[in-house]
C-alpha cells in the first residue's frame, strides 16, 4: 500500500526497535591456516619466513602488521592463494572491505569453485554497502550449498538492501523454510511482500501468522497495510484498529489508521487519528502533513499554511505537503510558487496524475499553452498506464492498446 509513493508505515528500522526485533549481522569466519606448499615446487626460503612471521602477527592480533606482511608475500608471489585469502581476512577484521573484496576476488581466481571465498567475498560486498556486487558470489554459493542459511540469507539481505524486494522475498522464503518461526526473517519477508506489491502473498502470510500469534500489534498493522493494498480498506482499518488497542503509543498505529479514514473522506475521525499520531510523538511531520490537507480540503488556508509548513521543516519530502502548497499558491495566483511546488511534488512521485493536472491548469493560466499542453498529456499518459494495468490484471492479456 502506498501513500504519496511511500508505504503507509514507515521504515524497518523505526519500526524494528518498538518490536524488539533485531537484526544481526553474520560475522566473518577467518581462517588464518596457511598452506604454502601446495605446489609441488618448494616455495622460496624469504617467503616462508614471511609466513611464519604473518602467523605469529596474527596470533598476537596484531592484524594490520599482519596484513602488510601478507601484502609482501603477494608482491612476491601475486598467485599465492593463503596469502591474498589471509589478506582478505584481516581486511575485513580491519573493517577495510573493499580492499578484503579485493583480495578475494583474486583468490577466487584461483579457486573459483570455493564455497568459503563466495561467502565472505559477498559478505564483504554487502558490509561496504555495495550490495548489487554481493549478490553473484552469494548465488554463485547457494547453488553449491542450497541448504547454507548463512549464504541464503546474506543472499536474501543483499536483494532486499538493493530494494529487489521481489527477489528477495523469494529468498526468505526459502530461508524460513531453513529455520521456521524466526521472526525476524518472518518480518523481513513480509515487508518484501510489501514492498513488491505481492499484497495477495502478504494477505495469506499474515492470516496464517495472526493464528499464532494473535496479540502482536505488528502483524495486525502489516496485515492491515496487505488488505488495503487489496483495496479493503473496511478490513485494513479494522486491523489498525486492534494494533491501536494493543499498542496504543506505538509509532505508525494511530498515523496508518488516519490515513485509511482519509482514503474513505472521514475527515473528523482521520483528524482525530493524525492528533494521536502527533501527541504520542510517532509520525509527526507526515501527521501534520495530513491535517493540512484537511484543512486545505475544509476551506481553511491558513491553517493549512501553518501546518503543511511545519511538516516541511521536519521533513522536507512530503509529496501531498508540497501539493497542497502548490494547489493554495495557485489559488493565490502566486503562479510562480505555484509551479515550484507541483513539480517538486511530480519530482518525490511523478507516477500520481494530480500534480500534472494541477500544473497544466497554472500554465494555462499563465498563457503557456505548450507546456500546459505536455502536462495534460502526462496526466493521460498516468491515466492510460493504470488502465492497462487493471486490464492486464484482470483479463491476463495484453490490452487493446498494446498493438497500437
Amino acid at each position: 500500500m502506498k501513500r504519496d509513493g511511500e508505504h503507509l508505515l514507515m521504515g524497518l528500522g523505526e519500526r524494528g526497535a518498538g518490536t524488539g526485533v533485531r537484526l544481526t549481522l553474520l560475522v566473518l569466519c577467518c581462517s588464518t591456516l596457511c598452506r604454502a606448499a601446495q605446489s609441488s615446487a618448494a616455495p622460496p626460503q624469504d617467503v616462508v619466513q614471511l609466513f611464519a612471521r604473518a602467523e605469529l602477527l596474527t596470533e598476537r592480533k596484531d592484524y594490520a602488521g599482519a596484513a602488510k606482511v601478507y601484502e609482501q608475500i603477494v608482491q612476491i608471489d601475486p598467485d599465492s592463494f593463503e596469502a591474498l585469502n589471509n589478506l582478505g581476512v584481516l581486511y575485513a577484521h580491519l573493517g577495510k572491505y573493499p580492499q578484503a573484496a579485493s583480495a578475494y576476488e583474486r583468490a577466487l581466481r584461483l579457486e573459483p569453485g570455493s564455497f568459503p571465498l563466495l561467502v565472505n567475498l559477498g559478505l564483504c560486498y554487502f558490509k561496504s554497502g555495495n550490495f548489487p556486487s554481493a549478490v553473484k558470489p552469494l548465488a554463485a554459493a547457494v547453488s553449491l550449498q542450497p541448504e547454507s542459511f548463512q549464504a541464503r540469507t546474506l543472499l536474501a539481505m543483499s536483494y532486499y538492501s538493493d530494494k529487489d524486494f521481489k527477489a528477495a522475498s523469494a529468498q526468505f522464503e526459502k530461508v524460513i523454510a531453513l529455520k521456521p518461526d524466526n521472526q525476524t526473517l518472518e518480518y523481513l519477508l513480509a515487508e518484501s511482500y510489501l514492498a513488491s506489491g505481492q499484497n495477495q502473498k502478504l494477505l495469506t502470510f499474515f492470516q496464517q501468522l495472526i493464528l499464532r500469534s494473535p496479540e502482536s500489534f505488528t502483524i495486525h498493522m502489516l496485515l492491515g497495510e496487505a488488505d488495503d493494498g487489496l483495496d479493503r480498506t473496511a478490513e485494513a482499518i479494522q486491523e489498525f484498529k486492534a494494533a491501536a488497542a494493543m499498542a496504543p503509543n506505538q509509532a505508525n498505529v494511530h498515523f496508518g489508521l488516519g490515513y485509511l479514514y482519509w482514503k474513505e473522506h472521514e475527515y473528523g475521525q482521520a483528524a482525530a487519528e493524525f492528533q494521536r499520531e502527533i501527541e504520542s510523538g510517532g509520525s509527526v511531520a507526515n501527521s501534520e502533513a495530513y491535517l493540512g490537507d484537511i484543512d486545505v480540503r475544509q476551506g481553511k488556508p491558513d491553517e493549512a499554511r501553518a501546518l503543511i509548513g511545519q511538516a516541511l521543516r521536519l521533513y522536507p519530502k512530503i509529496r501531498i505537503a508540497h501539493y497542497d502548497l502548490g494547489v493554495l499558491d495557485a489559488e493565490d495566483k502566486h503562479y510562480a510558487a505555484a509551479v515550484a511546488e507541483f513539480q517538486e511534488a511530480i519530482r518525490l512521485d511523478p507516477s500520481q496524475a494530480d500534480a500534472h493536472y494541477r500544473l497544466s491548469e497554472v500554465y494555462r493560466a499563465e498563457g503557456k499553452n505548450d507546456l500546459s499542453k505536455a502536462e495534460a498529456e502526462a496526466v493521460a499518459g498516468i491515466r492510460q498506464k493504470t488502465a492497462d494495468s487493471l486490464y492486464k490484471e484482470i483479463s491476463g492479456v495484453p490490452s487493446p492498446s498494446a498493438s497500437q
